[in-house]
């Protein structure tokens, strides 16, 4: 068989392969403890024992299924005249990139190594980066804004999640890896970066090219900071949660203890602009209002069993108001804790509809370190609701008021929050 056969069925059988192995192997490891959990797979193995199969004549595939990309390959090979440029592993990485891109759905993505690594450090989060603030991804031929943090110079700017930076300094992002763009719009500090916004309009996909001029800074924004206020003489906490990581619970721990001294008899938890996705930390976080064994969410997948997650019971608020401040940023594990709250120990949401992003994403590594992340499932609310690509509705409809807190520094949501509050501890 031609070497451009081989290398389609490689395709088809890491593809096959990989899906088929992460079934078994994604809840015999450290599943509830990481939803971003990995794997790993030796890829000379499977090109061996492809081949063995190949000249066995025991691999079989639909008639045609991979035909024209395999003779696209073969006239290259064959006819092309600059065959230096013939470069086998990186035509099969694009390949791949752009099968899971065609995909419509963009928390569905491939890594190459570089972009992984990337990812990773967002996982981890530095505090202290000189950048807009920003998590981004590489998806097809744009930057994914995945996140923006609140105060953080992208969000003054006006930037939102699922932006797609089409260039940069007006040169296009479309042929650079994501540690390239990176590196553009990062440094220095102060400077500006000037960039070329494409907002997609998902309910007509219509389309709009936005030109956004970011002045880079320091970004020192914690993850979780508290302060007291008093409402009619009664103490109450203010929590704000900007994103759920790896550290966010030790953190947030750090934060009740400052408040429980102050005896405190209400909560306002803002979780606006907050969309990130751990979901254990999440579960971890509603577990200090809603009482031990109580449902937080449903994990649901089309082929692995339903999973089931509970309060740890920490209690620390859950016999004291809440109010929880929302907004059409607020996403995945942020909805989680919103909706629980909601539901179960009936927390009034102040706001705007949120997010609406349900959906459930793993991590597949490769033994080159290359990584698909795709989405396997949904999460449902305590009382069976999912919300994914609808978001959370508010009790109260409060839109936020730029132009008042730009000019005056005044929260307009924050303050309609401290009413509701002081009605609840009447």
């Amino acid at each position: 068989m031609k070497k451009g056969s081989v290398i389609i069925l490689f395709i088809a059988g890491i593809v096959v392969w990989a899906l088929s192995f992460n079934v078994f192997s994604f809840f015999t490891t450290q599943h509830n403890s990481n939803l971003l959990a990995s794997t790993s797979v030796d890829v000379q193995d499977i090109i061996k024992n492809i081949s063995d199969s190949i000249r066995n004549k025991n691999l079989t595939l639909t008639k045609d299924r991979y035909s024209r990309f395999e003779e696209v390959f073969r006239v290259l090979e064959t006819n092309y005249y600059y065959q230096d440029k013939i470069d086998e592993k990186h035509m099969i990485q694009e390949a791949v990139k752009w099968l899971v891109n065609s995909i419509d759905d963009p928390y569905t993505v491939y890594l190459d190594h570089i972009e992984y690594e990337w990812f990773q450090e967002n996982l981890k989060w530095n505090t202290d980066l000189e950048w807009i603030g920003a998590v981004v991804a590489k998806k097809d031929y744009y930057v994914l804004i995945e996140e923006v943090l609140k105060e953080s110079p992208a969000f003054n700017a006006g930037m939102r999640p699922l932006d797609r930076v089409i260039a940069v300094d007006g040169e296009s992002t479309k042929d650079e890896t994501i540690n390239e763009a990176v590196e553009r719009i990062r440094w220095p500090k102060w400077s500006t970066v000037s960039l070329t916004i494409e907002r997609v309009n998902f309910d007509d996909n219509s389309k709009e090219i936005l030109e956004i001029d970011v002045i880079r800074d320091t970004i020192n924004i914690p993850s979780v900071t508290s302060e007291i206020e008093t409402i009619n003489w009664e103490n109450i906490g203010i929590i704000t949660i900007s994103m759920i990581g790896e550290e966010t619970e030790n953190l947030l721990k750090r934060e009740i203890i400052i408040l429980q001294e102050q005896n405190i008899q209400g909560v306002i938890l803002d979780l606006r602009w907050n969309g990130w996705w751990i979901l254990p930390i999440a579960v971890e976080i509603a577990s200090h209002f809603v009482p031990e064994g109580e449902l937080i969410t449903t994990a649901k997948y089309t082929w692995y069993p339903e999973e089931i997650f509970v309060s740890l019971g920490y209690n620390e608020f859950s016999d004291i108001p809440v109010v929880i401040l929302i907004d059409g940023l607020t996403a995945s594990a942020g909805e989680i804790i919103a909706l629980a709250l909601q539901e179960q120990i009936g927390a009034t949401l102040i706001g705007t509809q949120t997010f609406g992003k349900w959906s459930i994403q793993t991590l597949y590594e490769f033994s080159d370190k290359d990584s698909l992340k795709y989405t396997i499932g949904r999460r449902y609310g305590p009382s069976g609701t999912s919300i994914d690509m609808e978001g959370v509705m508010p009790d109260i409809v409060v839109e936020f008021d730029r132009e008042l807190y730009l000019e005056d520094r005044i929260d307009n949501q924050f303050e309609e929050a401290k009413k509701s509050l002081e009605t609840k501890l009447r």
